[in-house]
């Protein structure tokens, strides 16, 4: 007996030191063609894909060409160890690296350590920003995600393994005028801090095509409603429903498009947290000021964040099955249950989308840390803080456009936090960082990622910044001038009024390239607004000029 016993431990550890030391075998199964998924370790009941509700278009997948698995699977290296999932995927020599959330700064990722967790872009490309998706794309063709709704730490190419493959060589600092303090690495290392995850690998014979099918899996690209792709103007938070019929005559009087005006948070009767109801001296008869817009053809997009005010009717019914944490004072609804979804779309649908709303901007979903709940709140459903704010934006999106689409209408409006899955989600990513150089660069890599930026107008320090600011939103997503703080007017600068006139009419009478565009986001996964990186032709010869 003492022999058996004394075996099992032996076996035991045997186990042990396989799924800890050496790592797992795991069974890659292609789900679609050219996909591929493989689950590590236990994956949890939660994740972004789940929370994003996607629906993979197979179909269009099929008719993409057949690609193979990019690199060997003996390569990919996975270990458990003390709860926290270690992975690691092979890099070749001049390979390049891109996606890997919102970033503002940087467009190649190969060299660089971050941490994809979603929060308010701070300056910094170090992974916390509006959009962390955990999805990197190959100049060889492939693309790579994690679906875990976890703060994700990536070293792309920058730790060195003992048993390297391929090591770098060893230089003497003292004499060799090529030693670098970052050696070559020669793969992607990545901590997930849970038991399990599932990854999914995209093949395909450019990075393009990676892309598509990570688009295409996700359910396609959004198709908005061409009202969506015309002009919007923001009013000042405080704007009263008469002060908006008048801001819209004023465009009328410029000869300046309006297609949708966004009502910022004065619309409700108490914001900061919300009631979700309309104030009743600024807006007292809330259906005919949307009637009397939608004559003009002018939709209205209304500012929320989803933290409930005590002082609204919605408090009592949602106060018990919201997280242990507040917001502003606002209680945070558990989007994650259907009770509370079924809550809301009672509301809003009778309040709102009933009366003519068109669409939310959906504020304050990202950061920051001194703002947002903490990691350590707890939310009735059981998932973790850090969870909820990894998924939340991905939540809401999918909630409110689900309203739309069952009373056979498309909306189109803003978010300020998304995530993995988010590709056929009707919504365009926005924030208050204000660097236009920077702003390109984020609309760059939004086509990497399968999300939507808009670099929003709001002010300028001079005309030329003013006309060059117009150019740069008119050439994006969605084509918006947010003046909710100042009252700013496309007109604002007189003397280079008719060159943002001429622009965003340019804007208008490119609608139907641009609406074609959008149907191949949607029917091919082709991204609308696409890096020079994805194009046919692209060098990725570093030496070329």
């Amino acid at each position: 007996m003492k022999y058996i016993k004394i075996t099992g431990y032996i076996l035991m550890f045997l186990i042990f030191s396989i799924d800890t030391a050496f790592g797992q075998n795991i069974l890659w199964k292609e789900i679609a063609n050219g996909i591929w998924k493989a689950s590590v370790g236990e994956p949890e009941n939660i994740s972004l894909l789940k929370a994003a509700g996607i629906k993979p278009k197979t179909d269009a997948i099929q008719k993409l060409p057949k690609a193979t698995f990019p690199f060997s699977k003996e390569k990919i290296g996975t270990k458990i160890i003390d709860g926290k999932t270690y992975l690691r995927f092979p890099l070749t020599r001049n390979e390049q690296i891109y996606g890997f959330g919102l970033n503002f700064k940087t467009v190649h990722q190969r060299g660089r350590i971050m941490q994809l967790h979603v929060d308010h872009y701070g300056g910094s490309d170090n992974g916390r920003t509006h959009a962390p998706v955990p999805f990197y794309v190959s100049s060889k063709g492939y693309g790579v995600l994690i679906d875990a709704a976890r703060y994700i730490t990536v070293y792309a190419g920058t730790a060195i393994r003992v048993d390297a493959d391929d090591p770098p060589v060893l230089r003497d600092r003292n004499t060799d005028k090529q030693w670098q303090a970052q050696p070559y690495s020669d793969a992607i290392e990545i901590l997930v801090p849970a038991k399990g995850t599932d990854i999914y690998i995209y093949g395909g014979n450019k990075p393009m095509e990676a892309v598509q099918r990570y688009n295409l899996y996700n359910g396609g690209g959004c198709l908005p409603p061409k009202w969506g792709l015309g002009f919007t103007q923001r009013v000042p938070t405080l704007y009263s429903q008469d002060d908006i019929l008048k801001e819209a005559a004023e465009f009328e009087e410029h000869n300046f498009p309006l297609d949708f005006i966004g009502v910022e948070p004065g619309w409700q009767s108490m914001a900061y947290p919300c009631t979700f109801e309309w104030d009743e001296n600024r807006f007292p008869n809330p259906k005919k000021f949307n009637e009397q817009l939608l004559k003009k053809g002018i939709r209205t997009n209304l500012w929320l964040n989803p933290y409930v005010s005590p002082k609204g009717s919605l408090y009592p019914k949602v106060k018990n099955l919201s997280g242990s944490h507040t917001v502003w004072n606002g209680i945070i609804p558990d989007l994650t249950l259907k009770k509370i979804r079924d809550i809301f779309k009672e509301h809003f649908i009778k309040n709102h989308l009933n009366i003519g709303v068109s669409g939310y901007k959906i504020d304050e979903v990202d950061g920051f840390d001194s703002w947002i709940w903490p990691d350590v709140a707890t939310f009735p459903s059981g998932i973790s803080g850090e969870q909820m704010r990894q998924i939340y934006g991905l939540l809401i999106q999918d909630m409110t456009a689900k309203w739309f689409k069952e009373l056979n209408q498309r909306t189109y409006g803003l978010i300020r936090a998304s995530n993995a899955g988010a590709s056929a989600m009707p919504y365009v990513i926005y924030n208050d960082y204000y660097s236009h150089r920077d702003f390109i660069t984020a609309l760059i890599n939004s086509s990497f990622i399968g999300v939507l930026w808009t670099p929003e107008v709001m002010a300028s320090k001079s005309a030329e910044e003013w006309v060059r600011r117009m150019q740069s939103v008119c050439f994006s997503p969605m084509a918006m001038l947010n003046a909710w703080a100042d009252g700013t007017k496309p007109w604002s600068f007189p003397e280079v009024e008719k060159a943002v006139r001429d622009v965003a009419s340019l804007r208008m009478e490119l609608l139907p390239y641009i609406y074609t565009t959008f149907s191949q986001y949607h029917f091919k996964g082709l991204p609308p607004f696409r890096a020079m990186n994805l194009v046919n032709g692209f060098s990725f010869d570093q030496k070329t000029t």
